[in-house]
């Protein structure tokens, strides 16, 4: 396709679309109607910092994925990922789309446009090209900006010398210490005199109320990663009869593009292939308000620096490019937590928590031996590959059995096996996996998006996991955490009908076969989202948010033996408005939402924060501020809300009663080399409560205050 055709066509579409904005002039006075938001809000005016804030992005796109999920994502990968792009951005020219599905802000349709538009019009010859692109609006490509560029291809991958890598090579080492300032039950020990001292002390947390972990990164260009890191959980005891030293190490080498190897990883890794089906530990792509990154993002082997204790490989492994054909293959043995009995344990201990006696029992009590590979076909717009795992204990797991863990996996060993595609045709994408278990249970999930115009996209997604089917390192598109017993149909979208105006839905129709925890009987649901996104200017832009859900959960009533399963709704809402002048950053965020069981009465939740943000001109110090009023006294009216955090954490706390959370965050750097985090928060409860928390959690009063500090040397 000629490139002069392709810029005048993009020209045509872009003159036809801007001659209908006159229908929306009538909202030129929106932000007028919300100025008296801004009104107690002491800010000054600065001529307008050009540069984005790379780390502000960085907390937006996590801020979507995270909030719309209780499971906990890897931020870590999240925020590597994104800052080694925006240390070492990314050649148009010569990426590839396991480098730009890294970009979580980029939908499956856009990646596969992006790659299309350099295939047919050859290789960039500037960054503006961007706008030419079906799907990109300047939202997307202002995202972009930080992390790519345009530049001449590589003729191949450049030697490495020791003495570059001394040189050259970028090393960070982090210190992080965190405490909550209030007496826990957990620490209080009774004085040895009592007669019950020594059953209760026992039970009581074996270390101090500390958090602390250590880390050390090393990176060469974007071919070598090197690190460790060492963490010891709040009431994990450091040296003792429980532990000699920290509770969790890691470590792990990473090296990218060695002549046939595309990468080989040691020590610590995590395996991500397919739809993630038969195996996957990155978090995956669920429903959020990116309505149309519903596949996983990441592929292959990569490092594991992360401090979650149990969702990695502890081994080896390697990948080979071989033309068109790439081919890994992996082998791990670890130590696993479980309540192991007899030669049997129940199910698997993922905490990672160690504190008390009955908890350090379980460490590193079972065995396990992981060992998988996967070939992959790539052949233009097409692509097609299969994977298969192994699962070895040395113990064999016996699940308590009730109703709805029937079909859970018991046994030693388990093999999975599974096949997924890709393909393109014209403007249609075609993505999905087929796997199953050596005992003949089936899960698949099959895709297509589609974009008739570049306005206009549109993704839809089926899935049937069978209730036999549950493999232990499965991370999918799914309602449940858990990838077994559902089967569902979504459909997303996401149209831009006019310039600085963006309209994203979803519907997602699901049930499930058989009884799940907390439904004692096959069930159903559905949920929907709206979303309308208004970018009035570079620095001003706002959405309105609606979401409904609908499914089943039994109706617990004391005194009952047989549980009824009846209906639930939950409608939530959401405006926020984000603002920024000169050194000034605001945030002014107001939630509700509306619950009800059954035919009880619908019981209410509201929120409302205001962020403040202000970097200094004078000295290297920058201030994040939070104030936040909720009231939700049913616990089903909870709220999860993102917060900004030290580097390399993340807190998305939960909210329910009434009272109010304030947080003040810093950053202050020395020098190049130097910087240091603090955060301290609190909560205030008004709603006469006398503890918070239960069991060694528990707090006397009514107030709950958290300080986290971080300690950065780079060299």
């Amino acid at each position: 396709m000629n490139r002069t055709k392709i810029k005048s066509s993009a020209f045509l579409k872009k003159s036809i679309q801007s001659g209908f904005q006159w229908i929306f002039s009538c909202f030129g006075g929106v932000k007028r109607h919300f100025c008296f938001i801004f009104l107690f809000l002491p800010f000054c005016l600065y001529p307008q910092d050009g540069n984005e804030n790379i780390d502000q992005i960085i907390a937006d796109i996590f801020e979507q994925y995270a909030e719309e999920s209780e499971d906990a994502v890897d931020f870590d990968s999240f925020y590597d990922d994104l800052i080694q792009f925006a240390h070492q951005p990314i050649n148009l020219n010569e990426t590839s789309r396991e480098e730009l599905e890294k970009l979580p802000f980029l939908s499956d349709m856009q990646v596969e446009n992006i790659l299309y538009y350099i295939y047919k019009a050859g290789k960039m010859e500037s960054i503006y090209e961007l706008q030419l692109i079906d799907g990109l609006d300047m939202t997307d490509i202002r995202r972009m900006l930080p992390f790519v560029y345009v530049g001449e291809k590589a003729l191949q991958a450049r030697k490495i010398y020791w003495r570059d890598m001394f040189k050259y090579g970028k090393n960070d080492l982090l210190f992080r210490l965190d405490r909550n300032l209030e007496a826990k039950a957990g620490y209080q020990l009774i004085p040895p005199g009592d007669e019950k001292a020594e059953e209760t002390n026992a039970k009581k947390y074996s270390g101090s109320p500390y958090y602390n972990s250590l880390r050390y990164r090393f990176r060469f260009s974007n071919r070598i990663q090197a690190g460790f890191t060492a963490e010891k959980d709040a009431g994990e005891q450091f040296w003792g009869a429980a532990h000699k030293g920290y509770d969790f190490y890691s470590a792990y080498l990473q090296l990218d593009n060695f002549g046939k190897f595309k990468t080989i990883v040691a020590g610590d890794f995590k395996a991500n292939f397919g739809q993630g089906l038969a195996l996957r530990q990155d978090f995956s792509m669920g429903k959020s308000s990116y309505v149309l990154n519903v596949s996983p993002r990441t592929q292959g082997l990569r490092k594991y620096s992360s401090t979650n204790e149990y969702q990695f490989f502890r081994g080896a492994g390697a990948t080979v490019q071989a033309g068109n054909f790439t081919v890994t293959a992996f082998y791990s043995n670890k130590q696993i937590d479980g309540d192991t009995v007899d030669g049997t344990f129940a199910s698997i201990y993922k905490t990672g928590l160690h504190r008390t006696q009955s908890e350090v029992n379980k460490k590193n009590t079972v065995n396990e031996q992981v060992a998988g590979g996967n070939i992959t076909f790539n052949y233009g717009n097409i692509q097609i590959g299969a994977t298969a795992v192994h699962t070895f204990f040395d113990h064999e797991l016996l699940p308590d059995k009730s109703v709805y863990n029937r079909f859970y996996f018991e046994g030693k060993e388990q093999t999975t096996a599974g096949i997924h595609y890709r393909a393109r045709w014209r403007k249609f994408h075609f993505f999905g996996e087929t796997a199953m278990t050596n005992n003949f249970a089936l899960a698949t999930l099959n895709g297509l998006a589609f974009n008739p115009v570049s306005t206009v996209n549109l993704v839809l997604l089926q899935r049937y996991f069978s209730p036999e089917y549950d493999v232990f390192y499965a991370v999918a598109f799914s309602e449940q955490s858990r990838i077994t017993n559902e089967k569902g149909f979504y459909i997303g979208t996401e149209i831009r009908p006019v310039k600085k105006w963006k309209v994203s839905a979803y519907a997602d129709s699901y049930a499930f076969p058989w009884a799940r925890f907390g439904v004692d009987s096959p069930s159903f649901g559905s949920d929907y989202l709206f979303q309308a996104d208004y970018a009035a200017q570079r620095n001003l832009s706002m959405f309105w948010r609606v979401k409904y859900e609908k499914n089943e959960t039994n109706l617990s009533e004391s005194g009952t033996t047989a549980k009824l399963v009846v209906p639930q709704k939950k409608a939530a809402f959401r405006y926020n408005l984000s603002h920024s002048q000169g050194r000034f950053s605001f945030k002014t965020q107001l939630d509700g939402n509306l619950y009800r069981k059954a035919a009880q009465d619908w019981t209410y939740g509201v929120s409302a924060l205001q962020d403040v943000s202000y970097k200094f001109s004078a000295i290297p110090l920058k201030l994040d501020f939070r104030f936040q009023f909720f009231d939700a006294k049913v616990y089903d009216n909870r709220f999860y809300t993102y917060e900004k955090d030290i580097l390399y954490a993340f807190s998305i706390p939960m909210y329910y009663g009434a009272g109010n959370r304030y947080y003040l965050n810093m950053n202050y750097e020395f020098n190049r080399n130097l910087s240091v985090w603090f955060k301290l928060a609190q909560t205030v409860y008004a709603d006469d409560r006398k503890s918070i928390g239960s069991g060694n959690e528990e707090i006397q009063g009514n107030r709950k205050t958290d300080f986290r500090f971080l300690l950065r040397y780079r060299f």
